[in-house]
């Protein structure tokens, strides 16, 4: 081995110790370690073993803001240029899979990119008995899949709206998420997959599974100076309003230049509603676009995640107002 590699085998052994060691004596990494830590695994002075440890130590105790920030930072040197000028206006990880509902999201990002919101879905496509994969989706309703920039920015250009796998522009990040079957918990990679916004996009909608990660991934964002995300508690995970419960929005958006954070509490839409529904399927999803069954939850799920993307884009505007609109625009899609 190198002299220099083994240099920075040492200098990562460091993080796992300032990490790990007993209670007085251990500390969260700052953004710059993490960033650096990462990185040294990225480009191969680091092994897995010692990546999944400082993962796990980490995740014994949750990622801060700060580890979660460098990460992204780390992350997103991996992503070639090419994704980072593609004409989007608004970035929707996709990466937790749906069980007892179908991905209502992709229904609320057809109609936003038929009305000009130019839209970048992605996420990865995981092997899971249990959850349906919202890639797995895309095809019947009509949105595209990409492998390559040039693809995805065509699809763009011509329907506003394409979903990129995972594996097209960071595929160093699928063995690290692929830890979690691995060692039975999700790591902080976890958080951080949903925060690369590969093309740099100046709005991002992120849903989480855990609450209070909301909070990670604004503080995260108010860190790496982001233009304006939304983090909540999505249905199932993902990047989806649940409409029969309130929700805590947390993000960061501009206000005369600068980088605020903030947070917004919406209440429940759909109350007293009971019965989940237990097609998961792309066809029941093309059923309701054509206006061929109709779906109560559906229709509030597609709502109220468009509003909070509509309030996001346009903060002047109301909660009430963005509701509104979203309605309007669900009940008059074209099919």
């Amino acid at each position: 081995m190198k002299e220099s590699a083994l240099k920075d085998k040492v200098l990562f052994s460091e993080y796992i110790k300032l990490t790990g060691r007993g209670e007085k004596g251990r500390r969260p990494l700052t953004m710059a370690e993490a960033k650096q830590a990462l990185s040294d695994y990225l480009n191969g002075d680091a092994t897995i073993l010692q990546l999944a440890v400082l993962l796990m130590l980490q995740r014994v105790r949750c990622e801060t803001p700060e580890e979660a920030a460098g990460y992204i930072e780390a992350l997103r040197g991996k992503v070639s240029e090419q994704w980072q000028t593609l004409p989007a206006d608004l970035d929707w990880p996709c990466f937790a899979g749906k069980k007892r509902q179908p991905p209502w999201l992709l229904l609320a990002a057809k109609v936003l990119a038929a009305n000009g919101i130019k839209i970048f879905l992605h996420g990865h496509m995981t092997v899971d008995l249990i959850k349906y994969q919202v890639e797995s989706a895309c095809p019947l309703l009509g949105i595209e899949v990409a492998d390559s920039p040039e693809q995805a920015k065509l699809a763009l250009e011509q329907n506003a709206l394409v979903y990129v796998p995972l594996s097209a522009y960071c595929p160093e990040l699928i063995e690290l998420l692929a830890l979690r079957e691995q060692v039975g918990l999700r790591t902080p990679l976890n958080t951080v997959a949903r925060s690369v916004n590969p093309t740099n996009a100046p709005y991002s909608i992120h849903g989480v599974f855990h609450k209070s990660y909301e909070k990670i991934h604004a503080e995260a964002a108010l860190l790496n100076n982001e233009h304006s995300i939304i983090a909540f508690k999505g249905e199932g995970g993902e990047s989806e309003v649940n409409p029969r419960v309130s929700t805590l929005a947390c993000g960061v958006t501009q206000v005369d230049g600068q980088t605020r954070y903030i947070e917004q509490d919406w209440p429940t839409y759909l109350e007293d509603f009971s019965g989940a529904h237990t097609e998961v399927s792309a066809e029941y999803l093309l059923k309701v676009w054509n206006k061929e069954i109709e779906d109560a939850y559906g229709d509030a799920a597609v709502i109220t995640t468009m509003a909070m993307v509509l309030k996001q884009m346009q903060p002047e505007c109301s909660q009430d107002e963005a509701l509104q609109k979203a309605k309007q625009l669900w009940e008059t899609r074209a099919i």
